[in-house]
């Protein structure tokens, strides 16, 4: 019997601010973007204008993909304002529709249907340190990003749920990584 494959599709979050030169998006990253576009996977991503959004539609835009593969989730609001400018770049984009029950789609209704339609992530937030250090006095304790949300739902965690930072896995290979890089004799 024939396999076929199934073409995975990514979805890309983190977040708004990636410091200069976009430094925290090429830290952690180009390198599983990378091996998803050598995989041959598709991609969603959000509509905001900076921060990895921008990092990686800009990333995958300079690959030599189609940009047919890329598709942007857009509110009906995003699209007024934005939608335009990606369909000039030649990506795909999926407007929510209004939900006669719900009303008009917000960016935790995007973010759900991202997660919907891919099959798997392509996301980092800042440890606590991090974000410490980044945000500075604006730091709050337990503030809940909306990438630590996109990671939750994708595995049927709630919000209410407390997660320790040693069960994430992409923070335990950055601290492998960490800990290669200072070791001489690894």
């Amino acid at each position: 019997m024939e396999q076929t494959s199934r073409r995975e599709i990514a979805f890309i979050s983190g977040p708004l601010e990636t410091g200069p030169d976009a430094s925290y998006f090429r830290e952690h990253y180009t390198k599983r973007i990378d091996a998803a576009i050598a995989h041959g996977d598709d991609f969603v991503i959000g509509p905001i204008p900076y921060g990895v959004d921008k990092d990686a539609l800009d990333y995958l835009l300079a690959y030599p993909i189609s940009p047919s593969r890329i598709t942007i989730f857009v509110t009906p609001d995003e699209d007024r304002m934005w939608g335009n400018n990606f369909r000039f770049r030649g990506v795909r984009v999926n407007v929510l529709k209004h939900d006669p029950e719900r009303g008009t789609p917000g960016p935790r209704d995007r973010d759900a249907a991202m997660t919907a339609n891919s099959t798997y992530d392509i996301l980092r937030w800042r440890t606590r340190i991090e974000a410490k250090k980044f945000y500075g006095k604006a730091w709050r304790d337990g503030h809940l990003t909306n990438t630590e949300r996109n990671w939750r739902r994708r595995r049927g965690i709630g919000e209410e749920v407390i997660i320790r930072e040693e069960d994430v896995d992409f923070f335990m290979e950055d601290n492998e990584a960490q800990k290669k890089e200072r070791c001489v004799a690894c």
